[in-house]
This record gives C-alpha cells, structure tokens and sequence, in this order.
C-alpha cells in the first residue's frame, strides 16, 4: 500500500506544471495527507469531482451530488488550502469543480459555479484554471468570454462577496 501511494505521489510530481517544478515539494500537498471533515486526499478530490462529473453525464440527479460528494470536496478543498495556499493543484480542482457544477442541471448549480469562480479569481488571478473558468462561466451565462479575457479577476475587482 505504501509503494502504491509512493509511486502515486512520484507520478504527480513528475506531471506537475513547469510552475509546481520549481516550487519547493512544501508548497505541494502529500498524495497521503487528508483533509476536511470527510478526510479527502487530494487524488479523492479529483475522483470525486471526475466521478460526479461521470454521474452527470449518466443522467444521475444533480441535487443529490451536490449536497453530497460536491460538498464534501468543497470543504476539503478549502482545508487543503489552508494547508498548502501555494499548491497549483489546487486551481486545476477549482476549475474542474466549477465545470461539474455549470454541468449539472440543478437551481442550486449556477449560484456555486459563480462562487467556485469566485474562489478561483480571488485565490488564484494569475493561473491559466482562472482563464479557462471565467470563458466558460462566460459562455454559460451567455456572455461573450473574450470581452475581457485580458483583464483577470478584473469582473470581480470590486467585489468582497461571491456572486449570489
């Protein structure tokens, strides 16, 4: 089990960005470390969004997933934030929380995309994942995304709370 885990950790230091590369392994969290009130890893953080995301796709109810596992990956997300502020992975999970969430067809999604983007440009306004978020809200909001796509965290410059 601790070769599986060491060998799970080797590979995502190897696939880490040039930018994780030449952070100290400090800044990164450990494969084994877990956080939350659920004890997620980082890798359950992205199977769970990945899993979620699958489930969607397979026409499962979006409500039940996100008062659950979407949840629990919100909450661990943000712990492993605490933790680890300078990890780049954390907004690639970001990112793929807010696709699962602009995915789902539920009230409730549209208002948590806006907040996972929220997070994403507060936390991190210089990550490619912000970019990348910020069109694809965009486009689900039926805005054009290349209005100001040269100007990061720019929508959000003013505000101190999440869109509602």
């Amino acid at each position: 089990m601790k070769l599986r885990l060491a060998v799970v950790a080797l590979v995502c230091v190897l696939c880490a960005p040039a930018a994780a590369q030449d952070m100290p392994m400090s800044a990164l969290a450990p494969a084994d470390e877990y956080f939350g009130h659920y004890k997620l890893s980082v890798l359950g953080i992205a199977n769970t969004i990945r899993d979620v995301g699958h489930r969607l796709e397979d026409g499962r109810d979006a409500s039940s997933m996100i008062d659950g596992p979407l949840a629990f990956v919100t909450d661990a997300i943000r712990d492993w934030e605490r933790a680890y502020p300078r990890d780049p992975w954390i907004a690639k999970d970001l990112l793929a929380l807010e696709v699962v969430y602009l995915r789902a067809q539920a009230p409730e999604a549209m208002p948590l995309a806006r907040r996972t983007e929220f997070w994403l440009v507060r936390d991190y306004p210089d990550a490619a994942a912000t970019r990348i978020g910020r069109r694809r809200l965009a486009l689900a909001l039926g805005e054009d995304p290349e209005d100001d796509a040269d100007a990061p965290g720019e929508r959000f410059a003013t505000d101190r709370q999440p869109p509602s």
